[in-house]
């Protein structure tokens, strides 16, 4: 007898997988609007963890399979779009 994945347990775990980076990029711009706004308590805990963020980030990023990784593309560039 041959197991395999269900599509549905593969698409939830990319999907969160996914989402996961999308909250830890989420944080990074955070942090980048609490540096620009001023030199307050909020301001220095953001120096202090955008590094973190920012790693995690890369980790999670190069973790990802060329499916998840055009999910994360498509999902950035619909929050660069909304910025803009």
């Amino acid at each position: 007898m041959i197991f395999t994945r269900s599509d549905e347990s593969t698409a939830s775990q990319t999907s969160a997988r996914v989402a996961r980076a999308l909250e830890t990029y989420r944080s990074v711009i955070a942090c980048h609007e609490h540096i620009a706004h001023g030199s307050g308590v909020h301001s220095l805990t953001a120096a202090l963890m955008l590094p973190c963020y920012q790693a995690e980030f890369r980790n999670l990023a190069l973790a990802m399979t060329p499916e998840e990784e055009r999910e994360l593309r498509y999902a950035l560039d619909s929050i660069c779009e909304t910025a803009a």
